[in-house]
């Protein structure tokens, strides 16, 4: 697993990628920044990989990340969505998890909105520990 950063809208996660293949060609993107837009408590944004779904399921859980090759987006389930019975969040076609997020169901509600969406940034872990690192002191 490789420890991410996502911050969405203002709001700051952290998650994980798997092992597989797939989320090791996102993990070559990172740091990735992009504009997405919602659908119910789904967070989704359009990423520059273009593959086959290596693995598609329909269900989901809330706190999964998952590449939807219609798209292609990555998307980020917070809870429901429109096409949910209950408080599983329900994919709009087959998806392919690539990870998860520690999720706190109000998170989704924090999230800033702005005119042309919702800025969505992610990066791997150790570049965000390496951001708020102290610099080495210098010896004179």
């Amino acid at each position: 697993m490789k420890p991410i950063r996502i911050i969405v809208g203002g709001v700051e996660l952290k998650g994980k990628l798997d092992d597989s293949p797939l989320a090791g060609q996102i993990w070559k993107l990172l740091p990735y920044e992009e504009v997405g837009e919602t659908w119910g408590e789904e967070v989704y944004f359009p990423i520059r990989l273009e593959t086959k779904n290596t693995e598609p399921v329909e269900q989901v859980n809330v706190g999964d990340i998952a590449y939807w090759p219609d798209g292609p987006d990555l998307c980020i389930f917070f809870g429901r969505t429109p096409k949910s019975t209950d408080a599983t969040p329900v994919v709009a076609s087959p998806v392919t998890i690539v990870g998860s997020f520690d999720c706190n169901h109000q998170d989704f509600h924090l999230i800033r909105r702005e005119r042309h969406g919702i800025l969505v940034r992610i990066e791997s872990g150790t570049d965000a520990a390496e951001q708020h690192a102290e610099p080495d002191q210098q010896l004179n």
